[in-house]
């Protein structure tokens, strides 16, 4: 099989930002509950996109008014140490491409422009929580697992320390 070409990549416009919420719907659509966040994802996507230095997207267009994949992360800042050198971290919070779209090499794409874009920002990490299907290209892209990271997504138990 010949690989997919690069496929070109944009900076996320306001304009896209009901689109992503298409694209970043598919994503969640098995979670409870995935429907209150919709109104204010687009939201702050409109707000945010091109004036927050802090967000950074990536989308490929599918040439018929849509999208065909984003990439949407964020930059953190943290303190100067051996992990996040200078301060500053990377995390991918979504790569999606549309199923119509899948395999043509748009989720590589929009990932690498994301990733070089977080790293041209000062992010000496880049953190990503994967699924399954999304394990190859990361891996392909130079991502390893991490040891002992942990996450924690109900108020905790117990009282005050």
């Amino acid at each position: 099989m010949t690989p997919p070409t690069a496929r070109p990549t944009r900076p996320a416009r306001p304009g896209d930002a009901d689109e992503l919420l298409r694209l970043r719907a598919q994503l969640h659509s098995g979670f409870a509950n995935a429907e209150p966040w919709h109104t204010t994802f687009a939201a702050e996507m409109r707000e945010r996109l091109g004036t927050d230095p802090g967000l950074l997207a990536f989308v490929s267009e599918a040439g018929d008014g849509t999208l065909a994949a984003c990439a949407i992360g964020l930059i953190y800042r943290a303190y100067d140490g051996p992990v996040y050198t200078g301060g500053h971290w990377g995390r991918v919070h979504s790569v999606v491409t549309d199923p119509r779209h899948r395999r043509q090499g748009h989720a590589e794409a929009v990932t690498r422009a994301l990733i070089l874009a977080l790293q041209q920002a000062g992010c000496a990490s880049v953190e990503l929580n994967a699924t399954d299907g999304g394990l190859p290209l990361y891996a392909k892209l130079g991502f390893v697992p991490a040891d002992h990271y942990l996450t924690l997504r109900h108020p905790l138990d117990g009282g005050a320390a």
